[in-house]
């Protein structure tokens, strides 16, 4: 199950007494935790009302021994294991590979199963993987006869919607069709999403808007997310397709100001100019609509009617000349012989060149 799930099954009061939180994206497997605490501890918790251990050195004899305890100070006894490598493929911490015979290694694992599956109603554990759990493994299957799993898949402009709309709902916000278009190809335009970064992005964003202003217009994300560089490449972008040369080249600019290497700026541009050159072929066999958004990986509907909006504003000619240019600037780049006035000279060609061919 994913994030969603676990928090709906959470309201609905079905708590396990185990749970494993595995996954690449830390974001959800950190909001999990929370959740499940927060369910468990409705009017909080004190620090000896959960034993938080280290997976890596923790032993089967002690975990069992940890979990038959009963808790003193708290009626639960709750215990949070982070990094719990006896669910990764290979197990590189715990039990020391040569320390036990294969047939005392046996009998222990088999005492963890039994332990699963009469779990004593005091105790909660919470096992956490920071990857891909391995499903192959005979201590999984056992264990997921007996809790709830939830998968932390990471995130990627594609399923970002989930997230956003969870994250809207949370501060009380609804955002336009124009902001959420910027908001998901600026998005795009990231090589690694961080949803720790973004959470804290719309929380800014929040607290920046009246608290009586519920409605997240384009001009009021761009102006909270200015900063950001990816942001500041999609705008650059969306600054080129709109043929404002000032603006693409203050943004080029800022990018630099900020700290970001010149080789990424250059792959957002190639980025763009591949989009628009695909889009513009797709456009002159005909296509349209889902079957246009389906043959240059877009499924938005807005998105896709922007993007051949857009990509009318170029010749093909213009288009393959700026990709074999900045083809010629990245090898600079990497070689150390790059003067940005090549990169500026694109993006200007870009801008000023337009196809008079435009389509309304």
């Amino acid at each position: 199950m994913n994030f969603g799930e676990l928090k709906t099954r959470l309201k609905k009061g079905d708590i396990s007494q185990l749970y494993l939180l595995s996954g690449e994206e830390a974001y959800y497997i950190q909001r999990a935790e929370e959740a499940i605490l927060k369910t468990l501890f409705p009017k909080g918790y004190n620090v000896e009302d959960v034993q938080i251990v280290d997976g890596t050195s923790l032993s089967i004899i002690d975990f069992i021994g940890m979990v038959e305890t009963v808790p003193f100070f708290s009626p639960k006894n709750v215990i949070i294991v982070r990094d719990a490598v006896m669910f990764k493929a290979k197990n590189k911490g715990g039990e020391a590979a040569g320390k036990d015979s294969a047939k005392q290694a046996a009998a222990k694992e088999e005492r963890l199963y039994k332990l699963f599956a009469n779990m004593p109603d005091f105790s909660i554990v919470i096992f956490e993987l920071r990857e891909k759990a391995d499903g192959r493994k005979k201590l999984y299957k056992e264990f997921s006869k007996h809790a709830q799993i939830m998968e932390a898949v990471p995130v990627r402009a594609y399923n970002i919607d989930e997230w956003l709309q969870g994250k809207l709902q949370e501060i009380h916000k609804t955002m336009d069709r124009e902001a959420h278009a910027y908001f998901v190809r600026a998005v795009s335009m990231m090589d690694n999403i961080s949803l720790g970064f973004l959470d804290k992005e719309m929380e800014k964003l929040s607290l920046f808007m009246e608290a009586e202003q519920k409605l997240i217009d384009r001009d009021t994300l761009v102006q909270v997310f200015s900063d950001v560089p990816e942001i500041n490449g999609y705008a650059m972008n969306d600054a080129i397709s709109n043929h404002d040369i000032k603006k693409a080249l203050y943004l080029f600019n800022k990018q630099q100001e900020q700290g970001v290497y010149i080789v990424p700026i250059i792959s957002q541009l190639v980025y763009f100019v591949r989009q628009m050159w695909q889009a513009k072929t797709m456009l002159n066999k005909g296509l349209r609509d889902r079957a246009f958004g389906q043959a240059i990986g877009v499924s938005h509907p807005f998105i896709i009617k922007k993007i051949i909006r857009e990509c009318q504003g170029f010749s093909e000619e213009i288009l393959k000349n700026a990709f074999l240019q900045l083809a010629e600037c990245d090898l600079r780049a990497k070689t150390g012989r790059l003067d940005n006035a090549e990169v500026e000279a694109v993006i200007i060609s870009l801008c000023a060149n337009s196809d008079s061919r435009n389509i309304d």
